[in-house]
């Protein structure tokens, strides 16, 4: 295939779909092949934990993009194609049924993948992993007649899993190593929050402990934990987390957590961009790696813009996420893996609140905003502006937010 004024984009996620959609938009007129592993029609992942496995959607209504989109476009969606192989010298990209594709460019946009358990009885069936729709169509079918569901992994996934499964009447169980789930990410009082709205809920979640043996004769019946728990169940669903998939590779392309790109999305190769969960990117000077599905929108759009015009317009994106449980709803937006203070407005027991996390300097890095959506642009202009705020201000709701930026102290 003749490889003049083509693009190539690996991957037809989030990420993939919204990256040929705005070359288009930038003016872009060469022609655009988009590859995929999945067979699917390329489709919305956060529902497959929430309104899929209740039933409250369908599979139309979770396609990114009409299939009518593509060929409006002129975008050469290959489904079912698993690549294998990147030449930068010859500009080629290959695939696993023998196709080579010829680019003037190629975008990484391949998400990222999996981190899978082994121990025995894992063979049963009855046990699921979930992350394509597949996955969800085949935990949706089995579920029927389950009465009693092992989760392991208390992270988001297993908690929106968690609460949807709780919601068709199945007695759910989860099973998490930590004594807090998700605490270095919403630290302690946040995470205590977390445990407490799930077991108010019904849930039973079991902390400090893990599942070392799967007991069934063709269907998992039973876990096993490390503690000697033995916990009846009819469906185990496995959420440990994902690691970027950079399987596709080249000795010269550098990765980090993901492939390392720049403020540009441009990779260590010429002509070689990567955007979404695949990457690391620099965030405030520094390389992060994040799989939201905010981030994956805006920074395709972006490493597109500058692929049509080079270093055009650099990514200086806020981390953003958020979750739904139950009637709640979450949010976060920064990046802090560590923070000298956390500060909390509202409290826990109203299932009102906002905890901002602080440097050393009273510079707010990132927060968690729970059930105040009024708070999120606020509380994302004062992550953007890096600016010293008062903490006493920040726990004070009688002053409002907006007036807090204006307290701000220049550092």
């Amino acid at each position: 295939m003749s490889g003049a004024e083509t693009t190539v984009i690996a991957g037809a996620g989030i990420a993939g779909v919204h990256a040929a959609e705005s070359l288009r938009k930038e003016g872009y007129q060469g022609r655009i092949v988009l590859l995929d592993s999945d067979s699917q029609m390329p489709y919305d992942r956060p529902p497959l934990s929430k309104e899929w496995i209740t039933g409250e959607t369908d599979e139309a209504s979770i396609l990114l993009r009409d299939p009518a989109f593509y060929e409006r476009l002129d975008v050469d969606l290959q489904l079912g194609v698993e690549v294998t192989n990147i030449d930068p010298f010859r500009k080629t990209i290959d695939t696993k049924d023998g196709h080579s594709y010829e680019w003037e460019k190629l975008m990484l946009a391949t998400g990222s993948q999996l981190r899978t358990l082994s121990i025995g009885g894992d063979d049963l069936q009855g046990i699921f992993y979930l992350r394509r729709m597949a996955d969800a169509t085949a935990i949706n079918h089995h579920m029927e007649g389950v009465k009693e569901a092992v989760i392991i992994g208390a992270g988001f996934i297993g908690a929106e899993l968690a609460a949807s499964l709780n919601q068709l009447g199945i007695k759910v169980t989860i099973v998490e190593r930590s004594s807090y789930p998700m605490e270095a990410i919403v630290g302690r009082q946040a995470s205590a929050y977390f445990l407490d709205l799930h077991r108010r809920n019904g849930v039973d979640v079991i902390t400090e402990d893990s599942v070392r043996q799967f007991n069934g004769e063709t269907n998992v019946e039973e876990a096993v934990t490390a503690a000697g728990r033995r916990i009846p169940c009819q469906a185990v669903i496995i959420g440990v987390g994902v690691s970027p998939n950079t399987a596709v590779s080249h000795p010269q392309l550098q990765t980090d957590r993901g492939y390392a790109v720049n403020e540009f999305g441009e990779t260590s190769v010429p002509d070689i961009y990567a955007a979404g969960d695949c990457t690391s990117w620099p965030y405030n000077g520094v390389p992060i790696h994040v799989e939201h599905w905010d981030h994956a929108v805006n920074h395709a759009k972006t490493v597109a813009k500058n692929m049509v015009h080079p270093q055009s317009d650099p990514y200086t994106y806020t981390p953003y996420f958020w979750s739904n449980q139950y009637s709640n709803r979450f949010q976060y937006f920064g990046h802090a893996k560590e923070w000298s203070k956390t500060i909390i407005r509202g409290s826990t027991e109203s299932h009102a609140f906002t905890v901002f996390y602080l440097d050393d300097q009273d510079v707010v890095k990132a927060a968690f905003i729970a059930n105040q959506p009024k708070n999120a642009l606020p509380v994302r202009r004062m992550i953007q502006q890096q600016n010293a705020i008062s903490p006493e201000a920040l726990a004070d709701e009688s002053i409002a937010l907006k007036k807090i930026q204006r307290m701000q102290v220049k550092i």
